[in-house]
């Protein structure tokens, strides 16, 4: 079954990425995964289908400066 956060596109909003990767983590820990991986997985895959940073804090601003 495909993870909400496969179905984002460029056109996505923040508050639908902010809830796709919620979605995700919670479908991935449901299904046994760590949650460290989760997260990572999931903001990897909304990144990827919006061609965003999905991050937030320190982590998404350091990405946004190195683009």
């Amino acid at each position: 079954m495909p993870l909400p956060a496969e179905s984002l596109t460029p056109d996505s909003s923040d508050a639908d990425m902010r809830s796709a990767i919620s979605a995700s983590v919670e479908m991935c820990m449901k299904e046994g995964g760590k949650q460290d991986q989760c997260v990572a997985m999931a903001y990897s895959m909304a990144a990827k289908a919006t061609g965003r940073s999905a991050g937030g804090g320190a982590t998404g601003r350091v990405r946004a400066g190195l683009k």
